[in-house]
């Protein structure tokens, strides 16, 4: 839903104000896991800024890609590349690439907590908040498996990439405000282009 562009004008902050506490609410569990791990792991790379401009072109293909192009972005943090949409950088600071409001991001499951087990909950949240929202569509890269999962909060959409069989520990987010599907649908395809770094 628009906002009126009078009332959008007279109350820039606030919206503004709004929907970052929106996310805040939404991301917060999310953030803490990352920032968990972030405090235990301080070797991590930064990301290569050169190859991080370089993604402005157009993103070309949605079908998965075996191997890093000088088009992928290592994700900070992570063992994931991506071929990011346009617009989208990455930001050694808060460990995402990013443009706007849209992030991808690393995530970690915690000793004791399987991939298997979050999904379960996050299905089961989805589908009882928001019926019909979850969605999970399986297909491999360069012989891996992985699946990439659909969960809605208020306002919010995010896509979930598992390879499931090699590197269950790590976990690519997705996220974007619910009101910008074209951007949405850019991640989206841009999830098939990861190569995980072995």
């Amino acid at each position: 839903m628009q906002n009126h562009p009078m009332l959008y004008c007279k109350q820039p902050f606030k919206t503004a104000a709004l929907k970052i506490k929106l996310l805040i609410k939404i991301m917060k569990p999310i953030i803490i896991i990352v920032l968990f791990f972030i405090t235990i792991s301080c070797k991590q790379k930064t990301p290569n800024t050169s190859a991080v401009e370089k993604k402005e072109k157009e993103l070309k293909t949605t079908t998965p890609t075996a191997t890093v192009t000088d088009k992928h972005v290592k994700v900070p943090g992570s063992h994931f590349y991506i071929i990011p949409p346009p617009g989208f950088k990455a930001d050694a600071t808060t460990m995402q690439i990013k443009k706007d409001y849209a992030n991808f991001m690393l995530m970690k499951m915690i000793s004791g907590y399987t991939p298997e087990k979050y999904f379960s909950e996050l299905k089961t949240d989805a589908e009882k908040k928001f019926p019909g929202s979850w969605k999970q569509e399986d297909f491999a890269i360069n012989g891996q498996k992985a699946t990439i999962y659909q969960y809605k909060t208020s306002g919010v959409f995010q896509h979930y990439l598992h390879f499931t069989e090699v590197n269950s520990d790590e976990i690519l987010i997705a996220g974007f405000e619910e009101n910008d599907a074209a951007t949405g649908k850019e991640m989206y395809a841009a999830l098939k282009t990861v190569v995980l770094e072995k």
